[in-house]
């Protein structure tokens, strides 16, 4: 299992991760991304090497997936 947060003090909203995994990753009206409600904790592997890859592509590092 792993748990997957945004810090939205380091977001910027380039909504590289939204795009890339909109199933895990949402943008919302301030601008900055969330995880998208009950996705803060993933058991599926396919869907921990997504946010993981979502993360790795995020240019200020403000999303954290720990396993």
């Amino acid at each position: 299992m792993a748990t997957v947060e945004v810090d939205q003090d380091l977001c910027v909203g380039d909504q590289i991760c939204a795009s890339m995994e909109p199933e895990i990753y949402e943008m919302r009206d301030d601008g900055l991304a969330y995880v998208v409600d009950g996705m803060e904790e993933i058991d599926d592997d396919d869907l921990i090497a997504a946010a993981k890859d979502a993360a790795d592509a995020c240019p200020v590092d403000a999303i954290i997936v720990e396993e």
